[in-house]
């Protein structure tokens, strides 16, 4: 292995940036090198030297990066969720989290859909489809994210690696079951990593007029109709989103849900009814740092609006999943929203990430998703 030095090192960070390299222009991106700093060795990563991210670590020793290291760390990855998740389908490998810089892999019932993120893995795909190989795959497909492989100057492919995609994909999640859009849906398909917060909604919905925001395919209005809601109003902005929905409320025996396709700013702000209970998971405002002050007012003014349509005494479950915002700076947006909007608020509850998204704990960027469970005082 080539060995690449460095000028600082974050003990159980992960990444070590461009400005801290001593950049070696002769080494190809997404190489595999020793990391030194001074003369220790600091352990094993891949190295790009055209991105920010100029070093990737995957392990704190000397170690080649080879298909059995791979499989050891698939097959440990998932025995870990088959501990804390109780589906079949869930978050398989977490990136950094599991040990595999710049890889994701979901399960789905008994196929995979992977992404990658960085030009090491990108290198090494084979050794990741040989070891899904070992779970006996009805299907792998790959589906990147075109803005993350810019950064790291990778060229953006998607679609079918092996096996066969089903023409109607289900999975169950708790006692419900959802239709997935691999090929055209949000991220690989389906928000695994808000699992905790649907049951949490569930447990909140009983005998309440449910208002649903930025519903994607229709989980939280699923989980909100089986936890006993009054009704459910659904609202999104795109058809074919909705269209998912409805089918996966039909697929679920939900007779109370409603849609509505529109925009969810000028909703709240046309809209004359007042709700129980009103979730509110919006896309990310931003992937950039350079944009959180306005990311941060985008989450106050959506989060104002919707506050406004509380009933005395009713929920708002309202999440943030942008990691630039942190659970700090989003607690504070909630509350200037709620001073604008001339609400008490308080807090009921607070949830993070599924458990199939593990944080680690030197690296603040594995956590990204804050949820707030507040109640409107009467």
């Amino acid at each position: 292995m080539e060995k690449i030095s460095v000028r600082k090192h974050r003990p159980g960070h992960p990444w070590i940036f461009s400005n801290e390299v001593r950049a070696r222009k002769d080494i190809p991106p997404g190489s595999v090198v020793e990391i030194y700093k001074g003369t220790a060795l600091v352990g094993s990563g891949f190295y790009n030297p055209h991105s920010l991210i100029a070093v990737r670590k995957y392990s704190t020793i000397s170690e080649d990066f080879t298909a059995a290291f791979v499989e050891r760390a698939i097959v440990r990855a998932d025995a870990y969720r088959k501990q804390v998740v109780h589906n079949n389908s869930y978050r398989m490998v977490f990136s950094e989290s599991d040990g595999l810089p710049g890889l994701i892999i979901d399960k789905y019932s008994d196929g995979y859909v992977m992404q990658i993120n960085s030009q090491g893995m990108n290198r090494h795909k084979e050794f990741i489809l040989n070891a899904l190989n070992k779970f006996t795959p009805a299907f792998v497909y790959e589906k990147n994210d075109p803005y993350l492989r810019s950064l790291e100057g990778i060229d953006v492919h998607s679609g079918l690696l092996t096996g066969t995609l089903p023409e109607s994909l289900k999975i169950q999640q708790d006692d419900m079951r959802f239709l997935v859009d691999i090929e055209h849906g949000q991220k690989t398909g389906f928000f695994f990593d808000l699992a905790t917060i649907r049951q949490r909604v569930k447990a909140l919905a009983y005998g309440r007029n449910v208002l649903d925001l930025c519903c994607y395919s229709g989980a939280f209005s699923v989980y909100a109709a089986r936890g006993g809601a009054a009704s459910v109003k659904a609202v999104d902005t795109s058809e074919s989103v909705l269209a998912l929905a409805r089918e996966n409320v039909v697929l679920n025996e939900c007779g109370n849900v409603v849609f509505e396709k529109a925009d969810v700013f000028d909703f709240l702000k046309s809209d004359n009814e007042l709700y129980d209970l009103i979730i509110l998971d919006p896309p990310s405002f931003t992937r950039s740092r350079r944009k959180t002050a306005e990311a941060r007012r985008g989450y106050r003014d959506v989060n104002l609006q919707a506050i406004k349509k509380l009933k005395p005494g009713g929920y708002l479950v309202t999440t943030c999943c942008s990691y630039h915002i942190s659970d700090h700076e989003f607690l504070r947006v909630i509350e200037k929203a709620g001073n604008r909007a001339g609400r008490t608020l308080r807090i009921t509850g607070h949830e993070i990430q599924a458990p199939d998204h593990p944080i680690l704990l030197a690296m603040p960027e594995t956590y990204y998703l804050k949820c707030y469970i507040l109640q409107a005082v009467e």
